[in-house]
């Protein structure tokens, strides 16, 4: 490895993505929401339902927003993507059709499967964007060694799903969204196997920055950085001595409180830079520039978004704490009014999962790359 690694270029520098106070708030600032979320409940004895809202109502729901705000408020965007746009609309009817299979079948089955299906890439839409935003440190500062690009990938994947399956394996709450038994048996045996797995990738990457550094190769230091606070956040979480000590609906919240600060701090640079930046015609892009005017209008616009989708959601009893009034509609064999609208509402979700894939290729789209300043990195 020592011969592969001299033959790097040249040593990286601390480049950011924007700026160090910039990127700081978003990564630290962004596990120090999780974490702070966390402490709030675990230690002070916070009511989960309260910082369920407050979690949804100030981050969650505008991060969401967010993308719409540079998609579909993007009168560019609406043009050079309007197949993207319209078609990716199709996840909100996803739900309702494994509702309406379930309503013909007479089982709960394809609706179970499809909340399952929901609840498993909303933990992959965050292990990807925290590869996103690794990549995006990796290119700012040439750090593109091929031993460093495999062994960074393979330390972020595997930190962060190794842990999530062993969690997923012997938590009672994640076993019975699973359908799988209330006690585990031969899956003690997996999750050890994956803390292991885990501490195995971390040693691995840690070894090759001790290397980089012993050949005058330097640290990409935004890189570790983020890996370091993404990987240790999900350890912590997941840790059955803490994760048990916490309510299931806090699960959500500690995991995608760091993503929606980071998510935030990207989609706010990319906003500056494409609607406010100097000689720009604000006229052309249509309402996304109005928005982003000034962040309290971006955070007011986000918000109000999120009361509405959210409203209909709880007017439904979807929600945690919100009335059930329609617990008694039925639409079937164990199938409510219920469940029809929670499928409908992880549409807001699915559809944001799918397009956010679709909007951030750096790698293909050139105007992003001058939106975020990536062309002369």
């Amino acid at each position: 490895m020592n011969a592969v690694s001299l033959m790097a270029p040249a040593p990286v520098r601390a480049g950011w993505l924007v700026d160090r106070r910039h990127d700081l708030l978003s990564t630290v600032g962004g596990l120090g929401a999780s974490l702070a979320l966390l402490a709030l409940h675990a230690a002070a004895g916070v009511n989960s339902l309260l910082l369920w809202w407050v979690w949804v109502l100030a981050l969650d729901g505008p991060h969401i927003f967010a993308t719409l705000s540079r998609t579909y408020l993007d009168r560019r965007e609406r043009s050079v993507r309007a197949r993207l746009l319209v078609g990716s609309l199709g996840w909100f009817a996803a739900g309702p059709l494994c509702f309406g299979l379930s309503v013909l079948l007479g089982r709960r089955l394809p609706v179970d499967l499809f909340f399952t299906f929901a609840n498993l890439w909303a933990y992959w839409h965050v292990v990807r964007q925290h590869y996103g935003v690794m990549s995006l440190y990796q290119r700012k500062n040439g750090d593109t060694h091929p031993v460093d690009r495999r062994v960074d990938s393979l330390t972020l994947y595997v930190g962060l799903l190794a842990p999530f399956v062993a969690f997923a394996l012997t938590h009672r709450g994640a076993r019975r969204m699973l359908g799988l038994g209330a006690e585990p048996g031969a899956e003690q045996f997996v999750a050890q196997a994956a803390w292991f797995v885990t501490l195995a990738v971390v040693l691995l990457f840690a070894a090759r920055q001790v290397q980089r550094w012993r050949a005058g190769l330097g640290v990409n230091t935004p890189k570790v950085m983020l890996l370091a606070a993404a990987l240790g956040l999900s350890a912590l979480l997941f840790l059955p001595q803490v994760v048990n000590q916490v309510d299931f609906l806090m699960v959500a919240v500690v995991v995608t409180a760091f993503h929606n600060v980071q998510y935030h701090g990207i989609v706010w640079f990319y906003h500056r830079n494409r609607y406010h930046g100097p000689g720009v015609d604000r006229g052309a892009f249509g309402l996304a520039p109005r928005i982003s005017q000034r962040f309290i209008i971006y955070a007011a616009c986000g918000i109000a978004f999120t009361l509405f989708y959210r409203a209909l959601g709880c007017g439904f009893g979807v929600h945690p704490g919100c009335s059930s009034f329609d617990a008694k509609v039925m639409l079937g064999p164990s199938l409510s009014l219920r469940d029809l609208v929670a499928s409908f509402i992880w549409g807001f979700a699915l559809h944001h999962y799918y397009l956010d894939q679709k909007i951030w290729r750096v790698s293909r789209d050139k105007g992003l790359n001058k939106d975020l300043k990536l062309a002369a990195a």
